[in-house]
């Protein structure tokens, strides 16, 4: 089923965001869905109803010229370039290195410090702890402000359908590596007691910490460079405009995903915490119940879903 509804999802990319393409959008969803059931009902397996509901649909064009649209919406002019995303995953890969790198870089920190102090040398541990974790905390800090800073640059610009595509052959290309450097990863992680068991043999089960630290080293560098590359290919494929910070909508992002209630949503971040945070310094001020007045933003956050659901349309 859900292998329809991103057929469907990937039928409408290039179509406008209205009422009416929403509402043909759910009527063929629901016509597929229907046939895909009455084919299970019929005998078929999953992999053949969904083949055959996909074949027997038609094309994008039949699409169109059923649903009246004589021409594309025209592309804005701010458009992000092949080059650019290129350019972008390029980058991204380098910091996500670097990141990686300076996480590991911790974790071979305490395994210095562990290993050293085993062999009697605590300052010297001490030392080396001191200069490995400012090093990778330096590195962290760089290629965070790296990240946000080629996210920037492409932020709130507009994704066509090929650039879409493009970033999908992309990921599907990156898959295995993913695969290989996630199942590695985890390997190792899930592998990094067993030095300590095998130390023990010899009865010296301290000194398979520190290669403890440094399998899980590995396997944290692993995990996290494959997960976050893995994931740069979805800023490219999930939106029609690029969104440099989920929390921070631009202009364009806010008004492709709420549509009509993108400015309802803007004012309702705009104010409903700045409120939120008025009554809660008034209330403990009035009551002087400091203990409990916290409880105000758990219920803020709660009504905010709330009206968000009520109010906001995606």
């Amino acid at each position: 089923m859900d292998t329809i509804k991103n057929y469907v999802e990937t039928l409408f990319l290039e179509f406008p965001n209205t009422k009416e393409v929403q509402r043909a959008k759910q009527e063929i969803l629901t016509i597929m869905e229907d046939h895909y059931l009455a084919l299970l009902d019929e005998g078929k397996s999953e992999h053949e109803a969904i083949g055959q509901v996909i074949s027997e649909f038609g094309s994008v064009d039949e699409l169109r010229e059923e649903l009246e649209f004589a021409t594309r919406e025209r592309e804005p002019e701010n458009g992000i370039e092949e080059e650019e995303m290129y350019q972008y995953l390029n980058e991204r890969k380098k910091d996500t290195k670097g990141l990686s790198l300076g996480v590991s870089g911790c974790l071979l920190a305490v395994g210095a410090l562990i290993g050293l102090s085993i062999r009697g040398a605590e300052m010297m541990g001490l030392l080396l702890f001191f200069v490995i974790i400012a090093i990778s905390v330096g590195i962290i800090i760089y290629n965070g402000l790296q990240f946000s800073k080629n996210n920037v640059v492409l932020n709130d610009r507009y994704i066509s359908v090929d650039l879409n595509k493009e970033a999908q052959k992309l990921k599907q290309g990156y898959q295995k590596s993913f695969q290989v450097s996630l199942v590695f990863g985890i390997c190792l992680c899930v592998l990094s007691v067993s030095p300590i068991f095998f130390f023990q043999m010899f009865t010296y089960a301290e000194y398979g910490i520190p290669v403890m630290f440094f399998f899980l080293a590995i396997g944290v560098f692993l995990i996290m460079y494959g997960s976050i590359n893995y994931g740069s290919f979805d800023k490219f494929i999930k939106e029609k405009y690029f969104i440099a910070d989920e929390d921070k909508l631009g202009p364009n992002a806010m008004q492709a995903k709420y549509g009509e209630s993108a400015r309802t949503k803007h004012l309702l971040e705009r104010v409903y915490w700045p409120t939120i945070v008025l009554i809660y310094f008034g209330w403990s001020f009035l009551t002087r119940s400091w203990g409990l007045s916290w409880m105000i933003f758990v219920m803020a956050g709660i009504f905010y879903s709330v009206l968000e659901a009520i109010f906001v349309k995606k």
